[in-house]
C-alpha cells in the first residue's frame, strides 16, 4: 500500500511540473505576439540605434525596431516595446 501512494505521488508531481512548463511557455510566446510599440520618430535621430536609444533614454526595457509604415517610399520609424 505504502508503495503505490509514493507512485502516485511521484507522478502527481511530474504532472504539476509539465503543466508549470507548459504554463511559462504560453505566457512567454503571448507576451510576444501581443507587442505594443510606443513610435518615437524617425530612426536616423536616435543614436547609437533605436533598440539602444529605447533601453537607455527611454526606459522602454523591452528595447525597440525601425519599423517601416504605409506608404512604401516613407521613412523607418523607431519604435519601443512596451
Amino acid at each position: 500500500m505504502r508503495n503505490s501512494s509514493m507512485a502516485a505521488s511521484s507522478s502527481s508531481s511530474g504532472i504539476c511540473r509539465i503543466l508549470i512548463a507548459v504554463a511559462l511557455i504560453i505566457a512567454t510566446v503571448s507576451s510576444y505576439a501581443t507587442a505594443e510599440y510606443k513610435c518615437m520618430g524617425p530612426c536616423d535621430k536616435f543614436l547609437p540605434d533605436c533598440s539602444g536609444w529605447c533601453r537607455n533614454v527611454a526606459y522602454f526595457g523591452k528595447g525597440g525596431n525601425c519599423l517601416r509604415w504605409n506608404p512604401p517610399n516613407s521613412p523607418n520609424i523607431c519604435c519601443c516595446r512596451t
